[in-house]
C-alpha cells in the first residue's frame, strides 16, 4: 500500500501556483517526491492537480493500491461528491474519471 501526500501553494501577490507531493510505502519508507509549476490557478485547482500528478506518478511506476491525503476539505468533499461529475473544472472531472477508471 503507497500512501500519497499532496500540496500546492498559491502566492496572493503573483498567483503563479505550484504543487507538488511524496508518496511512503506503508512502512514509513519514501518512494518519491514531486513537484510542478502550475502558473495561474486557484488553490482548489492546485490541490487537484497535485493529487491528479500524485496518481499518474505511481501508476507508471506500477503502484496499483493507496491512499491520497490532503489538507483540502473542499477537495475531498468535491472528489467524493458524484454529482460534480458535470463540473466545469476541467481539472476535477480528471481526477474523478481517474480514481473511478483505476
Amino acid at each position: 500500500m503507497i500512501h500519497l501526500f499532496t500540496d500546492g501553494a498559491v502566492p496572493i501577490t503573483t498567483e503563479n501556483a505550484s504543487t507538488g507531493g511524496v508518496a511512503w510505502d506503508q512502512e514509513g519508507n519514501w518512494i518519491l517526491g514531486f513537484n510542478r509549476y502550475l502558473g495561474r490557478c486557484t488553490p482548489f485547482e492546485v490541490e487537484l492537480w497535485g493529487i491528479l500528478d500524485g496518481l499518474h506518478i505511481l501508476l507508471s511506476r506500477e503502484c496499483k493500491r493507496g491512499t491520497v491525503q490532503s489538507n483540502n476539505t473542499e477537495v475531498i468533499l468535491a472528489l467524493t461528491d458524484n454529482r460534480l461529475d458535470d463540473s466545469s473544472i476541467t481539472v476535477l472531472r480528471r481526477v474523478q474519471r481517474f480514481l473511478r477508471t483505476e
